[in-house]
């Protein structure tokens, strides 16, 4: 039989009529081969077993053969008469007596009780291939399809086509869906999509709307899912884009949410109402995460660091701790720190938090696999515009929470978070103060006019206050008779670096002497005493919390300012241009490529 289908069914026949099934199941049971190199290691025993056993099965049969040819020699002598008269009727039986016994030979493996070596051999052979999963070669049918650019193009141009053409809720709402789920399997198609008019389809969906259509507001969180997979920005909300920057820090994520608690009191809207694009990293992630995908508030924020405080922290042991660390990296419980996380940010998409009518989103993690430099990476809920090309790579296809367990990964507190092919770590080592990261972004997204109208807060951790140190008195020159400084040891070097890795104020400074006056805001409470990432004493925790109504007290003035820019509206002039671009987009006279 030439196709595997026949002989696989001839290999299951000859396994179900034989005991050689349960052979192999009693070798297979003792022996435990789990991986395919111990499979081939015991069938290459075998193999050695096999030859061994034919070379001398050969050799008996030779010698066989031989003592047969001389007795019969032997009897021809002394019997040449009779064998001469009766030869026609012998030679016949002894054909059939030969033909008979060969016939059992080749049946006897088939339906005997004993099992021979090669036999046994092969059944090895078959039940690895069967445990496996490795009969033999792919198939063709078994082999994965290559889509040629051609036919995606065809692709994405009879969806766009289907948006256009549809007439129902029903159909527009699962069409669009095609073509969220077209976008998201072939990302190369964005560009041509763009170039068939997507942009167009979308808005004219979106403009053709009910507003009393039961699915309305399915059809217009998908739209807008869409809008952001092709590089699509809406305008922003006041003249220019709002923009929020969080720091890293750990537990100490509480300060950043209570500035952010006194700025909603102070204009009356909640955080994602406020601000057109968000951007965290590591622990500033997590309130990005919660307030910028619409799944929270601030509230669900803070229980998650008080939980995380109680839970996680408080319930690690010292010597469970200590075996966790030399074995995985990581201090903390890992899988509890991720089922925490799906609890919270549920199971979600990045590019479906734009369903929600929020701010787009950016979480920064840093790359770390062996042998490239460290890089940071971008985990957007959406994609930059037509021909535009960001510095830091990053990606829209993960779900919420693996982009905040990316950018949360601090070494030894968690393990490193693989996605993708690549390994990440928390992104505080590189950019623990995202803000430069967002204003990049929000350039691309709104332009270098818009972003200059735009007004940027950068939300601190808190920094523990320092004793001021006058550099020019630790100067020698300036002390008559002082020695030299001292060395300073392992312990003071490894601080050092870990400080210049993670400092946040460099990044300030350069934003407030690069950013127009009074659209840059910089919130970062200065802290009575040290608290660690990981603090898990309710007093410290308590105490973060004076300190940051003690310098919102001292700020006032500053918060209010920051409150008035974020409330502006857009100008007049700006809403009428806003309006004539969007109409001169559906009617086709402006093409966005």
């Amino acid at each position: 039989m030439s196709s595997l289908g026949g002989q696989w069914r001839v290999i299951r026949h000859y396994l179900s009529l034989s005991n050689l099934n349960a052979e192999v199941e009693k070798l297979v049971q003792r022996l435990k081969p789990a991986s395919p190199e111990q499979w081939d290691n015991l069938i290459r025993r075998f193999e050695k077993v096999v030859a061994t056993r034919l070379s001398s099965v050969a050799q008996v049969d030779k010698a066989q053969i031989a003592d047969s040819k001389q007795q019969q020699a032997a009897d021809n002598i002394t019997t040449v008469e009779e064998t001469t008269k009766a030869a026609p009727p012998t030679t016949k039986k002894v054909t059939e007596t030969q033909t008979e016994s060969k016939s059992k030979e080749v049946a006897a493996p088939g339906v005997g009780s004993e099992i021979s070596i090669e036999s046994l051999w092969q059944g090895l052979r078959l039940k690895k291939d069967t445990q496996l999963g490795k009969i033999s070669e792919p198939t063709w049918k078994e082999q994965k399809h290559t889509v040629s650019k051609s036919s995606i193009h065809a692709r994405t141009a009879y969806v766009i086509s289907a948006v256009l053409a549809a007439r129902s809720a029903e159909s527009v709402l699962a069409r669009a869906e095609s073509l969220v789920e077209h976008l998201h399997t072939y990302p190369e198609a964005r560009d041509y999509a763009i170039k068939e008019g997507a942009v167009r389809a979308l808005l004219r969906v979106q403009h053709d709307l009910a507003e009393s259509e039961p699915l309305g507001k399915q059809i217009d969180g998908v739209v807008k899912e869409a809008l952001a997979l092709v590089g699509w920005c809406a305008p922003p909300r006041g003249p220019g884009p709002n923009i929020l920057s969080i720091d890293g820090g750990g537990i100490r994520g509480i300060i950043a949410i209570e500035v952010l608690r006194h700025l909603e009191r102070l204009t009356g809207k909640r955080v994602n109402e406020l601000f057109d694009y968000i951007v965290g990293v590591s622990t500033g992630a997590i309130i990005a995460a919660v307030i910028g995908s619409g799944v929270g508030t601030l509230d669900t924020a803070r229980h998650m660091y008080y939980t995380l405080s109680r839970e996680m922290f408080g319930n690690t042991s010292l010597l469970g701790g200590g075996a966790r660390l030399m074995w995985t990296h990581s201090y903390y419980d890992t899988n509890a720190w991720e089922k925490m996380l799906q609890d919270n940010l549920r199971d979600c998409t990045l590019t479906q938090c734009n369903r929600n009518n929020a701010p787009k989103l950016a979480v920064v993690s840093c790359v770390v696999n062996s042998g490239s430099r460290l890089t940071p990476f971008l985990f957007r809920s959406y994609s930059v515009g037509w021909r535009t090309r960001s510095v830091f790579p990053g990606t829209s296809r993960a779900r919420l929470w693996h982009a905040v367990r990316a950018s949360a990964a601090a070494p030894t507190y968690f393990d490193e978070f693989r996605f993708d092919g690549l390994l990440h770590q928390d992104g505080g080592i590189m950019v623990n103060n995202p803000t430069g990261v967002g204003v990049h972004e929000a350039r691309l997204l709104y332009g270098s006019r818009a972003l200059q109208r735009g007004t940027v807060v950068s939300v601190g951790t808190g920094r523990a206050l320092a004793a001021h140190t006058d550099y020019r008195l630790m100067s020698r020159a300036l002390q008559p008779g002082a020695g030299a400084p001292q060395a300073t040891s392992w312990k003071d070097k490894f601080n050092k670096i870990l400080d210049s890795a993670t400092d946040t104020e460099g990044v300030h400074l350069v934003m407030n002497d690069l950013l127009p006056a009074g659209s840059y805001f910089r919130f970062n409470p200065p802290l009575m005493q040290e608290c660690a990432m990981d603090e898990i004493d309710t007093a410290k925790l308590d105490n973060l919390v004076v300190d940051t109504h003690a310098y919102i007290r001292r700020n006032q003035h500053k918060f209010e300012q920051a409150a008035e820019q974020l409330t502006r509206r857009r100008g007049l002039a700006q809403r009428v241009a806003d309006y004539a671009a969007h109409r001169a987009t559906l009617a086709g006279a402006i093409a966005h490529n």
